[in-house]
């Protein structure tokens, strides 16, 4: 039965044997460009699949990952010219599902993984000055070109990071129950 089914005389697809081809096959046409391309009259970002496939992206946090995309939102709403001087405030990143307690720690995250850099903002005299921010893997105004520390990133000094935070976190929790612990009742 299974023999009359599957016949073994090479007329199945498996055993077809195709010619190797060399170069591209045909031209690239307009409407290649146009359906392969970037959208027409919008915004877009490139990232690179030796980014993606990097150490540094594959380790990120959730956190970590909607903060790196707010960050590429901010980047595309300036048409990739304000690298460096991004800004992205507490309120904007809560409304773009972050919770209020984990963007300081998203923010050391991302800058440890060497995706972004940052500068802290300060407050003079009434007004507050937010915090801006740069993405490595492109460009900014002041260098010229992207830095990509990410690429230093390896997964020792990743594990270090998490271990030095896990402690310094138990450490709070523990001075914290501590306190507690204390209070007069």
């Amino acid at each position: 039965m299974l023999e009359e089914k599957y016949p073994n005389d090479n007329s199945s697809n498996a055993s077809v044997r195709y010619d190797v081809q060399k170069g591209r096959a045909s031209k690239r046409t307009k409407q290649d460009r146009k359906l392969n391309g970037p959208p027409q009259n919008s915004q877009w970002i490139w990232l690179t699949p030796e980014l993606l496939n990097s150490v540094a992206w594959r380790s990120m946090g959730i956190n970590c990952f909607r903060f790196i995309f707010r960050l590429l939102i901010e980047h595309c709403n300036h048409k990739g010219l304000e690298n460096g001087r991004l800004i992205s405030t507490y309120k904007q990143l809560n409304e773009y599902g972050l919770t209020k307690s984990k963007i300081r720690k998203a923010i050391d995250e991302a800058e440890v993984l060497g995706l972004v850099r940052h500068k802290r903002g300060r407050k003079i005299e009434a007004l507050n000055q937010p915090n801006s921010y740069r993405l490595t893997f492109y460009a900014d105004d002041e260098r010229g070109y992207a830095t990509n520390e990410w690429k230093s990133v390896t997964k020792e000094k990743i594990s270090k990071w998490r271990e030095e935070t896990g402690v310094n976190l138990q450490n709070r929790l523990n001075y914290k129950r501590n306190f507690k612990s204390k209070t007069p009742e």
